[in-house]
Order: structure tokens, then sequence, then C-alpha cells
């Protein structure tokens, strides 16, 4: 029950999100992995930055990924298949 309180809640929020609220969060997303970047020492505008701030990204996609298959996988286990639920 809470599970479905939670998705519900989280579905009103994010489709009442308007554009300026996902742009703000674009914009504090990149200058956090710019400051972090920047704290590993990193210098702007250089290879290895762009190589800091790619594997950043892929990290936060990866942990998306992870986080989609493991809802899937919850999801999955409400339903019925043939003569037993679970």
């Amino acid at each position: 029950m809470k599970n479905i309180v939670t998705l519900l809640m989280v579905l009103a929020l994010t489709s009442c999100a308007s554009t300026e609220v996902i742009e703000a969060r674009k914009a504090a997303i990149d200058k956090a992995d710019h400051e972090e970047c920047l704290s590993f020492g990193f210098t702007e505008d250089t290879e290895a930055y762009g190589g800091c701030r790619l594997t950043l990204k892929s990290i936060r996609a990866q942990e998306e990924n992870t986080d989609a298959l493991q809802h899937n996988r919850r999801v999955d286990f409400r339903w019925c298949r043939g003569y037993y639920c679970w």
C-alpha cells in the first residue's frame, strides 16, 4: 500500500513539473558535475575534464537504469502468472 501511495505522489509531482523546474534541475546537476570535476583537479576545456563530465553522466545514466530495473522487478512480482500469484 505504501508503494502505491508513493508512486501516485511521485507521478503527481512529476506531472506538475514545469519546464522551468526541469531546466533548473538539469542546471543544478550540470553545476554539481562541473564543481566535482574541478575538485578532482581537472581544468575546464581540457580532454580530461570532458572525460570526467562524460563519466559522471554515464554513472548517473547507469544508476537510473538500475533503479528502473529494480522497480520493474518489484512490479513484476505483483502480477499473477498462471495459477500462482505472489
